[in-house]
């Protein structure tokens, strides 16, 4: 009987050691599902600041005004809801836009059918004068208008979740010579 009494000890041995084991194994699953979540949510809010950076950018573009005489000298906020709760959960900050390159339109490239290219009709050439001039002789010189390639760039920093995007976008434009552009 003595031995049937120290097999019933190592049992009970056993089990508490396979207990304990699966308890740790429990809260390893636990402790790893929360960061999981936390991955998550941080997946989630930096996704949602792309969209509100990008949008703005988008909006930015959309407005032809922002890139015609005289260019915008202020940031520009566009905000986004995404909850419908009608508070603004991220804000991007649209700067003003950079001209990175300006290169003359060649007065044989317009289309004279096309309304778009009737502001660029006419020659920019310079006369012995100085001033532009409108000489159909030089129907190959450069019209009055240039390809330009901008920078828009959005900064969304959302204080509540620790988020930064910067994101940007190049534009290019047909504007009138004249518009500043530093390069």
């Amino acid at each position: 009987m003595n031995a049937v009494a120290k097999q019933q000890g190592i049992v009970l041995i056993v089990v508490l050691i396979m207990l304990a084991i699966f308890s740790v194994i429990v809260v390893s699953m636990l402790t790893g599902s929360n960061l999981n979540f936390k991955i998550a949510g941080n997946q989630q809010n930096r996704i949602e600041a792309k969209n509100t950076a990008s949008n703005a950018i988008e909006s930015f573009i959309s407005n032809p005004a922002n890139f015609a005489i005289p260019l915008p000298e202020k940031n520009t906020e566009f905000a986004s809801d995404f909850n419908a709760d009608g508070s603004d959960d991220m804000i991007a900050i649209v700067a003003p836009p950079t001209c990175l390159s300006s290169e003359p339109i060649k007065q044989s490239e317009l289309d004279v059918a096309d309304p778009a290219d009737a502001q660029c009709l006419g020659t920019a050439q310079n006369s012995s004068s100085g001033v532009l001039t409108d000489d159909s002789a030089a129907l190959q010189g450069n019209s009055w208008c240039a390809k330009m390639t901008w920078d828009v760039a959005a900064t969304v920093s959302d204080a509540k979740t620790n988020t930064n995007v910067e994101m940007h976008q190049g534009v290019y434009l047909r504007e009138v010579i004249g518009t500043p552009c530093l390069n």
